[in-house]
């Protein structure tokens, strides 16, 4: 399997393996890149080694930066954002366990970017559907979830 889907302006991946139990992605970050909302994944697991370049993490009450060579862990329920604040490119191996929906929530995302509809409407409607996976930690950002991922497409992507 070998798909590349664009997750945000900034970031993307291209999938080495997706199965129920692990969805396993290599995640090309763009230089000086989009730093996303905060948020907590329910359901899974993340595990991500640096392969080249820095990238920046942002938790609760920490930012971090991991260079090319490490590796860190972000359990479920964990609230991050992550970010490549270098002028390269960072490249990392991501793995999610268990995969869940993992795969479907990106390939929405992708969906999004590739129709040209990845406006707050549509991004509230990917969150609002697959709330199982990825939740927002700003209430700000969470009750614009509420209220207007229903409207876009009924909360489909």
């Amino acid at each position: 399997m070998s798909a590349t889907l664009t997750l945000n302006g900034s970031e993307s991946i291209r999938v080495l393996e997706s199965t129920p139990d692990r969805f396993e992605v290599e995640a090309t970050y763009a230089p000086r890149g989009e730093r996303p909302p905060k948020h907590v994944h329910p359901h899974h697991d993340e595990s991500f080694t640096v392969l080249v370049g820095t990238v920046r993490v942002g938790f609760a009450d920490h930012e971090q930066d991991y260079p090319a060579g490490e590796s860190f862990v972000v359990p479920r329920g964990t609230a991050h954002h992550m970010w490549n604040p270098g002028d390269e490119p960072a490249v990392l191996r991501w793995l999610s366990t268990p995969a869940g929906r993992v795969e479907a929530f990106f390939t929405d995302m992708d969906r999004l970017h590739r129709e040209d509809r990845a406006s707050l409407v549509g991004l509230a409607g990917v969150l609002h559907r697959y709330r199982d996976v990825m939740r927002p930690t700003s209430p700000v950002t969470r009750a614009a979830v509420r209220v207007l991922g229903p409207l876009s497409r009924g909360g489909r992507a």
